[in-house]
Parts: C-alpha cells; structure tokens; sequence
C-alpha cells in the first residue's frame, strides 16, 4: 500500500453524499460496524481494489487500520477475494502475521475488516535508505530469520503467500517483524486462478503488482514456476522469494529487474549468488551458498522448506560457520591471487587483484599458510611499476618536505639579514658586494615564501638563486677562501630536498655550485676583473674586496663564519640521519609484523 495522507473524519454519514458524488443509504443497515464502533481518521494506504484506514475502536479503546473496498461497484468476484484476504490472514494466527480483529460490512454492504494497526519500517525503505546504524545486516538478516518461520507457519497450514516482497515485510519499532498483503495467497487444493484473472499486471512497486492470468506474483521477486503459470504452486515458489529477498539484503540491488525483464530473467538466470554481483561487500560464504540453493530455478533442489531456509541463516548468526566450505574457498582465493601474482610485474594491476585475493583467503582460513606467506610476499616485494596512487603519495610527501625545507630557507635568510651588519663592521666603506649579497638574499627570501605557500614549489629557482649568492660571495670575498664551504653546504641541503625539475638533480646542483665559485676565479684568470688571490713564492695572497678595516672585525666574522658554516652542515646531516633512522626503522617494523603472519616452520 502507498502512503496517503488525505485526511477523512468520517466513513459514512446518512443523508450525504461521499467523495463519489454517490448518495448514501439514508439509514446504516445493522451489519453497519463501520459506522457505529470505530471512528475513522485517515487514509493510510490505498492499493488496487481497497484502501487502509486509521480508526479508533471505541468499544474497546484501541487504535486500529480498517481495510475496505474502493470501487463504487464492485464484482461479486471482488467481494469474495477481498473476504477471502482477510479470512486467510485472520487464522494465520501468529506473531509475524498481523491479527485481524474483526470483519463486517459498512453501511452500502462493502465488506472491511479492522486489524492491528502497525509502526514500522518497510525492507523496501531499509534497503533504499541504507541505514546500517539503525539498521545492521545482523538485525535485518534476524527479521529475514523470522520472516521465514513465519511463511513456513501459513505452508503448514496450506497457505502460500505469492507476493513476498520488501515491500510487504515492515520491521516494527520494537523489534516486531511483519508479513503483510495476504491478498493473493493460494490454498494449496483450491483452484483459485480464476480469481485473479483481472488483477493489475503494472509490475510496479507499493501497489497490487500481478502479473494477468494464472501468473501471480510480482515481477522480478516471481519464482520461475510462477511465471510459466504452473497450477500446482506449493511452498517452494515462497522459498525462491525469499532467496530473492535474502540476495537483495546481502548485495545491495535485487536479483532480478522489474517489468517482463524480471520474468524472463527468473527464467533464464542460475548463478544467484551475492558475492559475484556486490565483490566488495564481503558477503560470508555461508550465506552465499543458502542464497544461491534457495534461488535454484528448479524447485526440486532448491532448499524445500522455509524453516530450513530460516534455520540455516539463524545458524549463521549464531556463529556456527562452514568450516570445510571456507576452506575451499579460502582455497580458490589463494589459487587466483597466485594466478594474478605471477602476472603482476607486467601488469601493475595485478598486484592488487593478488593483494585482495590473498587477504580475503587469509580472513577465511587463518590457518591456511600459503595466503599468510604470499600475503608476506606481495608486502615486501613490491611491484616492478610503481603503482598512480604510491605516486600521488611520494608527490604529496615531496610537497610537504618541500615546504619544510622552504620554511628552513627563510630561516636562513633572515638570519643571515641579521648576520649582515657584522660583516659591513669589517668591510671597507662604499663596497658594492654586500648591497648586491642583500638584495639577492631578500629574493631567495620571497622565494622561499612562494614554496611555501603554494602546491607546486619551484625548486629550481632556489638552485638558481643559491648559485647567484655563491658567485657573490666568491667576488666578494675570493673564490677559494670562503665560498667552497658555502657552496658545499648549500649543495647538500638542496640535493636533499624533493626535486620537482631537472635543476634540483645530483648533477645539475654540483654544475651550478662549482660554476658559481669556478667562473669568478675563470675571470680573474682572464683579466675581465681584478684579482683577488695572488700566488707568491712566499705563498697566497688574498685581496677580498668586501673585506678591509681593522683586524679585530675580521677576526670576529671570521670564527663566526667557522662555527656557522660547521654547525650548519652538523645540524642538517643530522636531519637527514634521524629522518633515514625513522624510515628504517618502519620498514623493519613492518617486515616484522608481516612474518609474523607466517606460521613459524620447525627444523
């Protein structure tokens, strides 16, 4: 039934005219209970010849639903299969079957019946919602548990549903399940197909869908004998409706489509299990196997009673596990991880496909120890490809190192800025070396500063910049004297720093730092600018340009520079040795951790 909320105080009135434009009885017959003890509040539910109503029985103070027929002028043969609804669910007397407390006519001689009104939540809205908090697998595969006794209470009785759908199962709010709409169920011995020879056939959802004729039931939940038509229906075409419903809890989507596709694919279709359309679900084995052997389109070896059905799913709840099946399994998922592993270093791929096969044998059979070994293996033998996603990681890491070091930068940037005013105390007045050494430190600086704010760090300009301070530096103060050392520490922490373009190389960095010191020692040689070292026979004499005045100055700059440029290459091969250190050591964590998973061989 599809929820309505039009809103009817009453169901009749004598002396009015209903919704119909129909004119009533003037006075409500004796049989009129509809009129005389429930007081009717609103519509609830409709569907193809009746609708549901909530009332309250003022007789005996309850709140009820009413079911009552919807046409104006109903066949004798409408009539009878509406009575007939509530006849059959009313002496299926048992928990999971709504009770029917009473049925009568209302004041134009239309049958209803009033049962017990219901709180809940339809499968059909559990399965779309996907509410796994509210509701877990384990609670609805309970409901589906009890679901199943609950059919096999009416087959006892020779009632068979024929219409089991999400829709028609409804979880209540305290823990009650229900089986609803008994409104096509067949009496086993009764030849009751004529019965429905005009039925709705829309196959949609909410409302009556049955297929014309003798084929009964909805499509794309119909067991195949429902669909050929077959007479003789028993238990068994309830027990493929459950398969169905049990495949649509495990997987997510339901076996079957809706329409005539559903009918031909319940004809067609035999290997229903879960786990092969919904791989990423980790359905257990065991209820994989009690889906597929409920659903067998052959009705003689599918599972033939819906206790068994409802006991093999309560089993598994209980934790009573197919130990040989999950072993077989764990079997078959060792025997294709191998498969993909040995294909692996061609295909990168693969090596995942091995990694998920193995995992899923290991969760199966721990015992087993091919997959604890081959699951050791595929840790510590990484494929020969390195695989996008590593190398979106390595790219992220290299940013983020990348930013660490830019943050370092501007550290030293602004320490040598400080740094500055000692070394004009020993320079001779009006030098140019230092204006440029400046200036060409506050761009490193800025530098430093896009680094580390943007996602994409320009590597490059910092081997760029850190040469052109090195040349400075070797003009300003000799190439041999002070910039070797500078440009020896400046190389080391550029080379260990992420490279994100051929400037940041082993190679190139050497080439730039060796050329900042080589090329203004080139063009002294040559003549093109003065010279700052001059070679005697009493040994070298160095003219630094940047350097003049008094000893003192020098001599205090000089120790500094010392200090400075040894514990500046202390601490960062220090760095590098802790970070080297911690990688390590989480390496061989690791590797310890994945022999563990390997049973430990004797001898």
């Amino acid at each position: 039934m599809s929820s309505d909320d039009t809103s009817i105080r009453t169901v009749v009135v004598p002396g009015t005219i209903d919704e119909r434009g129909r004119k009533e009885r003037a006075e409500p017959s004796a049989e009129s209970l509809l009129a005389t003890r429930y007081r009717v509040q609103r519509r609830i539910g409709k569907g193809g010849m009746g609708e549901v109503m909530a009332a309250r029985d003022e007789q005996v103070g309850r709140d009820v639903a009413i079911k009552r027929m919807r046409a104006a002028d109903p066949s004798e043969r409408a009539i009878h299969r509406f009575v007939r609804e509530a006849a059959i669910q009313g002496r299926l007397e048992h928990p999971a079957i709504v009770p029917v407390h009473e049925i009568g006519k209302d004041s134009d001689g239309l049958p209803f019946f009033a049962m017990k009104k219901l709180t809940g939540t339809t499968l059909q809205k559990i399965l779309i919602d996907g509410d796994t908090e509210k509701f877990p697998l384990q609670r609805v595969l309970r409901a589906f548990a009890e679901v199943c006794l609950a059919v096999e209470f009416a087959h006892v009785r020779s009632v068979v549903h024929r219409d089991l759908k999400p829709d028609n199962i409804m979880l209540g709010d305290f823990g009650e399940v229900y089986v609803l709409d008994w409104g096509v169920a067949k009496i086993i011995g009764d030849d009751d197909d004529g019965e429905f020879s005009d039925v709705d056939s829309s196959g949609g959802s909410g409302e009556l869908a049955t297929a014309a004729g003798t084929t009964i039931g909805t499509p794309g939940y119909m067991a195949p004998e429902q669909v050929r038509g077959l007479r003789d229906i028993d238990g068994r075409a309830d027990i493929y409706t459950l398969g169905c419903l049990l495949f649509e809890i495990l997987s997510g989507e339901p076996l079957h489509p809706r329409g005539y596709e559903g009918l031909q694919s319940a004809l067609l279709r035999d290997d229903n299990r879960p786990s092969l359309r919904a791989p990423g679900r980790n359905i257990p084995p065991e209820l994989d196997v009690i889906c597929a052997h409920a659903t067998r389109p052959d009705r003689e070896v599918r599972i033939q009673t819906a206790r068994e059905l409802g006991d093999r799913v309560q089993r598994y709840l209980d934790g009573d596990r197919d130990l040989a099946q999950r072993r077989m399994l764990a079997r078959e998922h060792l025997e294709r991880a191998r498969a993909a592993f040995a294909t692996s270093d061609v295909d990168e791929q693969q090596h995942g496909v091995a990694m998920r096969e193995a995992g899923a044998a290991l969760a199966l059979d721990p015992s087993l120890a091919g997959a604890a070994e081959l699951v050791g293996r595929l840790m510590l033998e990484p494929p020969k490809t390195t695989p996008r996603e590593v190398e979106q990681a390595i790219y992220r890491d290299d940013v983020r190192g990348a930013k660490v070091n830019a943050l370092a930068g501007m550290t030293a940037v602004l320490a040598g800025l400080l740094f500055m005013p000692m070394l004009y105390w020993m320079a001779p007045s009006g030098t140019p070396h230092l204006t440029a050494l400046i200036g060409i430190m506050i761009v490193m600086g800025l530098v430093s500063l896009w680094n580390y704010k943007t996602r994409q760090p320009r590597t490059g300009l910092v081997v760029i910049g850190n040469a052109i301070i090195v040349a400075v530096i070797a003009r300003s103060f000799s190439p041999i004297l002070i910039a070797p050392g500078m440009a020896a520490v400046l190389a080391m922490a550029m080379v260990f720093t992420p490279r994100f373009s051929w400037l940041g190389s082993g190679i190139t960095v050497t080439g730039a730092m060796s050329g900042a010191v080589l090329l203004p020692w080139m063009l002294e040689r040559l003549g093109l600018i003065t010279k700052t070292m001059v070679i005697e026979s009493g040994g070298v004499l160095f003219r630094a340009p940047a350097i003049g005045g008094e000893e003192l100055p020098i001599l205090i700059v000089g120790a500094l520079y010392v200090v400075g440029l040894i514990a500046g290459a202390a601490v960062s091969a220090d760095i590098i040795r802790t970070r080297t250190r911690t990688a390590h050591h989480k390496l061989l964590m690791q590797a310890w951790q994945l022999r563990q998973l390997v049973p430990a061989r004797a001898g």
